[in-house]
């Protein structure tokens, strides 16, 4: 029986979300497709790609009516834990109204969009990043800051939310953590942001949602981060469950990574590669109208992995394409070089990205076996296929991992 499922933005927060739940002993899978979604495990989650549409209702709206069939206790709505989002694109404002307007939600919808974990904080519903020894409030981090899609103009979520359209905003505070007079005191807005700044606040909210989703007896509907995820993870193991030890990896070779990501974050660890030994390769060079051509680049792709030797392709470095295009060419070279065998483990870097690369594999679902960094787990990909099934492929958010992530990655070996 089903207990929990979520309805992801992108694939890379897909991945995240399962790996919270089944790092504290949950059966779980991760689905491609609506069709493919079942009860056979205590967590089920399906990826889309609505963080990159201008309007994300069409495309979530069905999946989360699907998954409500299941008769899960929670269903979260997965989105990253830096909120990427506006009012043109990927809009989670226009997510939790919709999810008023048919119905679905009974009360205000919970907002957690922090991840102590990863750097992610919220506090007086104004949300901060940490970047090295550094924190910065949302608005003046320079990635999201001055992110090419969603740019980050205001850290209060609430005001966020507001701007997309999601109505009347209210704020359940953590100090010294979030209490239940303060969370049943929640019930005229359309939703809440909640804080959270350690992993006690985490669990705390875990388990007023898991006690308020078993009082209602119909699904809770819940937006918010990997930490969502770990804060319902959390508060069903205090009831019994087990947590899992992640599996060791061991070493691979060759990897191939394939990044559409802009954050420097990536481009540092492109960098570590490189000066590893790892060779680069530009993926601009394959698109049409370039210098070079997609032919070219595959051969050199080829050639890279068919000496045993670690290859990135990357749109990372240089100006910014079309995201779709580039998300295009990077799928069709990973598939041809995983059909070839070439791969001995994938690495994709970019939510958005992520999303194409699966589809190419013709991937029907995954599940995380490992972690390699905090919001970067490694799965192993379900497919029709036999030269894609079996694969090992670690989707990674833009902004996750340390500089030597891709060595981690064909080391097999978590960061510490």
């Amino acid at each position: 029986m089903t207990s929990f499922a979520f309805v992801a933005d992108d694939f890379t927060g897909a991945t995240d979300a399962l790996w919270q739940f089944r790092r504290l002993g949950l059966t779980g899978c991760l689905v491609t497709d609506a069709g493919r979604l079942h009860d056979g495990y205590d967590v089920i989650g399906i990826a889309t790609t609505a963080r990159a549409a201008a309007d994300p209702v069409p495309v979530v709206l069905p999946v989360l009516r699907a998954v409500a069939a299941l008769r899960p206790m929670v269903i979260q709505y997965k989105v990253c834990s830096t909120f990427d989002s506006s009012p043109a694109h990927g809009s989670i404002g226009a997510v939790i109204a919709a999810l008023h307007r048919e119905g679905l939600a009974r009360g205000p919808v919970p907002v957690l969009a922090a991840q102590p974990e990863l750097g992610r904080y919220t506090w007086f519903a104004n949300h901060f990043v940490r970047s090295g020894a550094e924190v910065h409030r949302l608005d003046r981090y320079p990635p999201m800051r001055d992110h090419p899609v969603t740019p980050a103009s205001e850290s209060d979520l609430r005001i966020r939310l507001a701007e997309q359209g999601a109505g009347r905003v209210g704020w359940l505070p953590a100090w010294p953590e979030p209490s239940e007079e303060a969370y049943r005191a929640l019930g005229a807005d359309a939703a809440f942001v909640a804080d959270a700044q350690t992993e006690e606040h985490v669990r705390a909210l875990g388990r007023l949602l898991l006690a308020d989703a078993r009082r209602r007896g119909g699904p809770l509907y819940c937006v918010g981060s990997g930490g969502l995820s770990h804060a319902l993870a959390s508060a069903h193991a205090a009831g019994g469950g087990k947590p899992r030890e992640p599996e060791p990896l061991g070493p691979a070779a060759p990897v191939l990574v394939v990044s559409g990501s802009r954050s420097p974050i990536t481009a540092r660890q492109i960098d570590t590669a490189e000066r590893a030994g790892w060779r680069v390769l530009d993926a601009f060079g394959g698109l049409r109208g370039a210098t070079g051509s997609f032919a070219g680049l595959l051969a050199e792709v080829a050639e890279s992995l068919g000496e045993g030797r670690h290859t990135i392709v990357q749109s990372t470095r240089g100006p910014a394409r079309d995201p779709a295009a580039i998300g295009d060419l990077l799928g069709r070279i990973a598939s041809v070089a995983v059909r070839s065998g070439l791969v001995g483990r994938l690495v994709v870097a970019g939510g958005d990205t992520s999303g194409q690369v699966v589809a190419a594999l013709g991937a029907r679902s995954l599940d995380v076996v490992a972690s390699l960094a905090a919001g970067g787990p490694v799965c192993v990909l379900s497919s029709g296929d036999p030269a894609c099934d079996g694969l090992e492929v670690a989707l990674k958010g833009g902004q996750v991992g340390g500089d030597d992530y891709f060595l981690r990655a064909a080391a097999g070996t978590p960061s510490p």
